[in-house]
């Protein structure tokens, strides 16, 4: 049963009085459903696309429904330059973008948030980059944890330099619970939206 199957397919009965999960109860969830809920909780703004048609048409109408044709969108990809050229206005300079928009390197499902490195914004600093974002990503991206996803990085990489600069994007504000955690060190609250591709 695929992930959107075991989401929609079944009622969700929402109970006001009920107490959200434990952590043990959170163990238990597949780390798709622990993902989505996580990040949805945080604020995060996902569309589930089963092919790469329905991801094209999800960027242009968010592009749309925010108004922002006219607005420079800092991008620094260049198979997304060229795929949403006639979408949208790209520019690699990242003075004063309203957009970021970027793939990522991995979902951490504990966290609800986007793992990226240097490979994706070339040295710029997180806290540098504006605070609408717009991530593409796979299904198959998503990880239980942080320590999942950075052995899966130093997998791809045997033998290769690290990549560098590795930061989390979430959407929360910071506050007593997670001002600690290094992974959102510096990281400020963003309009993120998560373009989630299928591909199981």
């Amino acid at each position: 049963m695929g992930l959107f199957d075991r989401i929609f397919g079944k009622k969700i009965e929402a109970d006001e009085n009920t107490s959200a999960p434990k952590e043990s109860e959170s163990e238990l969830l597949p780390v798709d459903e622990l993902f989505l809920r996580e990040f949805t909780k945080s604020g995060g703004k996902f569309l589930y696309c089963e092919n790469q048609e329905e991801v094209d048409r999800f960027f242009d109408n968010i592009i749309e429904e925010n108004g922002w044709q006219e607005k420079d969108i800092l991008c620094l990809d260049s198979e997304l330059i060229d795929r949403y050229a006639s979408m949208a206005q790209f520019t690699d300079r990242h003075s004063k973008p309203t957009i970021f928009t970027t793939k990522c390197e991995h979902l951490i499902a504990n966290q609800g948030s986007v793992l990226v490195c240097s490979k994706q914004l070339k040295g710029i600093k997180s806290e540098e980059l504006p605070e609408n974002l717009i991530v593409f990503a796979r299904t198959s991206q998503m990880v239980g944890s942080i320590s999942e996803a950075l052995r899966s990085i130093k997998q791809r990489h045997l033998g290769g330099p690290l990549p560098t600069k590795i930061t989390s994007f979430k959407n929360n504000e910071v506050n007593q619970e997670n001002k600690d955690d290094f992974m959102h060190y510096g990281t400020k609250t963003k309009n993120l939206y998560l373009l989630l591709l299928e591909d199981f």
